[in-house]
């Protein structure tokens, strides 16, 4: 079935199923459930605060879906060096998790994952926020061939990748794609470790860079 699957640029009308992808895939993600602990309404309330930020990634950054039979099964989100985002535009992911778990929650969350901001790379790169696959497809190379593509751009244009993950099960997938751990930051007294990895331009790519369909 994977064979099937196709990698292309998402588009802004890919935003709703983009968001439902991400829901279901981080249902039982530490983080999500660490800042949105509901187990009942956790996909709707996860789909709307990364709703804004997916897209923001549509409009300057940069996306791609794995789709199967023309409907979307998978997505990476990487946000660019020096991308603008535009200004006063609402909801904002912060204002919408304030308006989900309440303004003085969601500041302790907001602030603990700031703290992990002395872990970026010194040089400009780009990051890779969302890597997701619907849980019914997990296992099946999509996600692998999703975060390459980012990587291949990437590289084409001068740049290294990074990432951060809550889940400690990921950390071999990440190391397989040449990534290696720069540190990790406790989020709270109560909450996961966030690890950030870091994965430097490979030169030789530049020249021979993976393309996916427009």
């Amino acid at each position: 079935m994977a064979s099937d699957v196709v990698l292309s640029r998402a588009t802004a009308a890919d935003s709703p199923a983009v968001r439902t992808v991400l829901a279901r895939a981080y249902r039982t993600n530490p983080l999500m459930a660490w800042a949105l602990p509901d187990a009942s309404t956790r996909e709707d309330a996860c789909a709307a605060w990364l709703g804004p930020s997916v897209d923001r990634y549509l409009a300057v950054g940069r996306v791609h879906v794995a789709r199967l039979d023309g409907r979307v099964v998978g997505v990476a989100a990487w946000r660019l060096p020096g991308a603008a985002t535009p200004p006063g535009t609402l909801p904002s992911p912060a204002g919408v998790l304030a308006a989900l778990v309440g303004r003085a929650r969601a500041g302790e969350v907001l602030a603990a994952l700031g703290s992990a901001a002395p872990l970026a790379p010194e040089r400009p790169a780009a990051y890779l926020n969302y890597l997701a696959v619907d849980p019914d497809l997990q296992g099946q190379t999509i996600g692998r061939r999703l975060a390459d593509a980012g990587i291949a751009a990437a590289d084409a244009n001068g740049l290294g990748t990074y990432l951060g993950t809550t889940d400690p099960r990921n950390l071999p997938f990440y190391g397989r794609l040449g990534y290696v751990e720069a540190g990790a930051v406790a989020l709270g007294p109560d909450g996961p470790t966030l690890t950030v990895l870091h994965r430097d331009q490979d030169p030789a790519s530049s020249a021979n860079h993976m393309t996916v369909s427009p």
